[in-house]
């Protein structure tokens, strides 16, 4: 069961049962519920983590103590590598949405000398990290840059399905904006004709022209 999670995770592919089950004999399971906290910033990181099952939102608090989303994640996927491999504090607390969640915890110092003994597989936890940091300078500008407007624009490029399959209400918060706020802009978007009347994008050159004005 375990093994068949993991080689859906895009950082083991390619590697061998063999491989695998030295990572599986070196971790643990942990299920957790809605709400329930998997690490929270500040903390020192103890393991590595791939989320098996489930969904899990990153935020931040600003000095107001309003609540910033950097980032959800949803499987499977590993996540949090920078505090792992360096043995730093999370920047960020993990809150995780839905019920029924699995999250596989890795032997942070038995992982590594696993990464030592295998450099193909170093090298996909380094790409692994270098995408978590674009997408990290993404929600930086995101929150502290854009405007409502090229907030939504710059969702819907990295995301142009999600409109359609994704409550607004959650994509709002993620944006952190009101409901409203998002409603406005994606009604501003249809009549623009960037977006059809079902929120699906139709004009990605004329969205990519409002993102870099």
């Amino acid at each position: 069961m375990i093994l068949s999670k993991l080689k859906k995770v895009k950082t083991f592919q390619g590697l061998s049962d063999n491989e695998l089950q030295e990572i599986i004999d070196i971790s643990m399971v942990k299920k957790l519920s809605k709400d329930n906290i998997l690490f929270y910033e500040g903390e020192v990181a103890e393991y590595f983590y791939v989320l098996l099952t489930g969904k899990l939102k990153c935020y931040k608090n600003d000095l107001k103590g309003k609540e910033i989303i950097l980032h959800y994640f949803t499987q499977p996927l590993l996540i949090a590598e920078m505090p792992s491999l360096e043995n730093i504090t999370f920047p960020a607390t993990a809150v995780v949405m839905t019920d029924k969640t699995e999250v596989f915890l890795m032997n942070r110092k038995k992982f590594l000398a696993l990464l030592n003994d295998n450099k193909e597989f170093t090298f996909k936890v380094i790409k692994s990290l270098t995408q978590k940091m674009v997408e990290l300078e993404i929600a930086i500008n995101r929150h502290l840059i854009y405007d409502s407007t090229t907030k939504v624009c710059s969702y819907i490029l990295e995301h142009p399905k999600n409109l359609t399959k994704s409550k607004q209400k959650e994509i709002a918060s993620f944006l952190n904006m009101a409901p409203e706020t998002l409603s406005r802009v994606l009604n501003k978007l249809k009549k623009m004709g960037v977006l059809n009347k079902d929120c699906k994008l139709i004009d990605k050159p004329q969205l990519q022209t409002l993102l870099d004005f």
